[in-house]
């Protein structure tokens, strides 16, 4: 499942609200945030859920600057300052975020984790653009949720 416009509304995990409403806070009336507009010690308990994504051109690739904890724990590995293109199984993941660079607007996915060697997962992701010069995204947050198999918190109802 993929979409966009997508609001608060439409998101199923609290986390992700909490996130996307962040979003739209600091974003206000600009086009798209920049990273300096997102603070950290605003979003504590979100964090484990964050990752930060660097968006080079020329040619466009993508590094993980910062990957949460619940990433990390659906990887089973940190992948922290590396390229997309140097982390097997993660090549289907470029073309959302090729969409999101060159839409500039949020989106909503929901799918299973091919990336992992748990890919018996579900999980939500919610890419959400960041921009230094307020045209080009330079930046990608994504806030992630992991249905995990018996923690209750992610039983869908």
């Amino acid at each position: 499942m993929f979409k966009s416009p997508v609001t608060p509304e439409d998101i199923p995990p609290e986390e992700l609200k909490e996130l996307l409403r962040l979003w739209q806070k600091i974003k206000g009336e600009k086009f798209m945030p920049t990273r300096k507009d997102f603070n950290p010690a605003a979003a504590t308990r979100l964090l484990p859920h964050i990752s930060l994504v660097d968006v080079e051109s020329s040619p466009r690739r993508y590094r993980f600057r910062l990957v949460g904890s619940a990433t990390v724990k659906a990887m089973g590995r940190d992948v922290t300052g590396k390229y997309m293109d140097e982390i097997p199984g993660m090549e289907n993941m470029k073309e959302r975020y090729n969409w999101l660079v060159e839409n500039m607007v949020p989106y909503l996915y929901k799918g299973q984790l091919v990336w992992s060697e748990k890919n018996f997962l579900d999980y939500f992701a919610l890419g959400l653009p960041f921009s230094e010069d307020g045209e080009n995204v330079s930046l990608i947050m994504y806030g992630m949720y992991y249905l995990f198999p018996g923690d209750e918190r992610t039983i869908m109802p």
